[in-house]
């Protein structure tokens, strides 16, 4: 029997193994062609960064292009946007302007006080109905609503202010700290009111009709106090049309296309925009 180191091996593999193929190249996205020669004087230096540098610019140029496009749609928009809200002030100022028909209330009510005896303990004065709401200035038939600013407020939070001419931006600020002021001086109207509503109700017997007279009895001092309120409140009001009525001029103005408003207003009879003379 023959011994296992006798034993025949097994022929031996003589073929080498196959060498593993290349990884496949990936097609680039940005197929990139590099020069086709190198450049060999300074003519052909310059005539490439010639050529980058006109790229650079043509691309810079239609950038600013679209900007100023932009830039000039947003302006017109603007101003359309002012002009129209200009318009819709106009009406709301015309319908303010008549809360001048509710003066000669405080003026009966000055003059009855100033009339009535002081020497009586209590005293009765006859009024109209006070010409004041709770919670409003004026009535229902003459009541005061602020003009807009919504436009020229979201302009100024919107950074949009530097797209207009330095004239109508300038006419615009005015008109905004004249709206201010309007707002300061209607606080004052409501302070007012709100005085004599409370009176009205603490010293005012109330009419067995409506609209009909009302018998105010008070102390002589709460008589002065009720005078006092009346005066404030009419000069109150008077000053509330005077912001009014220079409103009213602005926003004429920009309606018009007007540029030149602070020349204007600084030359402008100013006796216009105060209450017409009693007759």
């Amino acid at each position: 029997m023959p011994q296992p180191d006798s034993l025949p091996l097994p022929p031996a593999n003589t073929q080498e193994p196959p060498e593993p193929s290349p990884p496949e190249e990936r097609t680039p996205m940005l197929d990139i062609h590099p020069a086709h020669h190198a450049a060999s004087t300074w003519r052909d230096f310059f005539i490439h960064i010639a050529t980058i540098v006109i790229g650079l610019l043509i691309a810079i140029g239609l950038e600013q292009t679209v900007e100023a496009l932009h830039h000039r749609h947003q302006r017109h928009q603007l101003q359309e946007d002012l002009h129209n809200e200009a318009e819709q002030n106009l009406q709301v100022i015309d319908r303010d302007l008549k809360m001048q028909n509710l003066e000669p209330w405080f003026d009966e009510a000055t003059r009855k006080v100033s009339a009535a005896p002081q020497h009586l303990e209590k005293i009765q004065i006859t009024l109209p109905p006070a010409p004041c709401l709770p919670g409003s200035v004026g009535t229902a038939e003459f009541r005061y609503f602020a003009p807009s600013q919504a436009v020229w407020t979201t302009a100024k939070e919107g950074s949009l202010v530097a797209l207009l001419p330095v004239e109508q931006s300038r006419m615009q600020a005015r008109l905004a700290h004249n709206y201010d002021l309007l707002g300061a001086a209607r606080d004052i109207v409501f302070t007012g009111c709100q005085s004599i509503v409370a009176m009205r109700r603490r010293f005012a017997q109330p009419a067995s009709t409506k609209g009909a007279p009302e018998v105010w009895t008070m102390t002589p001092d709460q008589a002065e106090r009720l005078a006092t309120a009346a005066s404030d409140t009419k000069i109150a009001i008077q000053g509330l049309l005077f912001r009014l009525r220079w409103s009213k001029v602005y926003e004429l103005g920009i309606v018009n296309g007007e540029s030149a408003a602070d020349v204007k207003m600084m030359t402008i009879n100013q006796e216009r925009f105060e209450d017409p003379p009693a007759r």
